[in-house]
């Protein structure tokens, strides 16, 4: 607790130095950090259940997503106390992308199709069946199911933030999708490895 308060102590910080005032921001800006905000705590979450039941390997990553994602968690909370806008998310989850105007890469404009598709719902969330049943396993079953589940996430998270790195308006949001498609995208080729080792033995 105290540590999530300290970082978002310096996303509000770090916003207040190096941007515009709370009255510009875009709403882009402001649904990317929100909704990031909620697709990282499954992400947490799904990663939390695999503390003491896998193997080194496959603890690491789950600690190394707990450790960035928390950290990331801090600083969108301290943008979205900077700008006076609610944390969480409040009707469809991806509206901010269904909504957006003068979208011009092809890549987004396709993302925003499919998020209107699916009714501003987010891609790659667990349902709860499938918590439940990663809670509950055990051994190379538990590990392949956190993999499948995590790759799914991870995918879904790169488009979003694609978008994000294309449409939004500061500076640090840019910056921090760019970080979270480098660091996600790695981790995707590594769950994908694995799986393959896994799926084998």
């Amino acid at each position: 607790m105290c540590a999530a308060i300290v970082l978002a102590a310096l996303g509000f910080y770090v916003y207040k130095l190096s941007e515009k005032s709370a009255t510009t921001v875009n709403p882009i800006d402001s649904g990317f950090a929100r909704s990031m905000l909620l697709h990282h705590a499954q992400a947490i979450q799904m990663s939390m259940m695999m503390r003491g039941t896998a193997s080194p390997e496959i603890q690491a990553l789950a600690q190394s997503i707990i450790m960035k994602q928390t950290r990331e968690m801090g600083v969108m909370e301290g943008w979205l106390t900077a700008w006076n806008e609610p944390l969480m998310v409040e009707g469809p989850p991806m509206a901010w992308v269904e909504n957006a105007t003068n979208v011009r890469h092809l890549d987004d404009q396709l993302y925003q199709a499919q998020c209107k598709a699916d009714g501003g719902a987010m891609a790659g969330v667990a349902t709860p069946e499938q918590l439940d049943q990663l809670k509950n396993a055990s051994g190379i079953e538990k590990e392949i199911l956190f993999l499948e589940l995590m790759l799914a996430h991870h995918r879904a998270a790169i488009p979003m933030a694609w978008f994000a790195n294309r449409n939004a308006q500061t500076s640090l949001v840019k910056a921090l999708a760019s970080a979270m498609i480098r660091d996600q995208g790695m981790e995707i080729g590594w769950i994908q490895l694995k799986l393959q080792q896994l799926k084998k033995s």
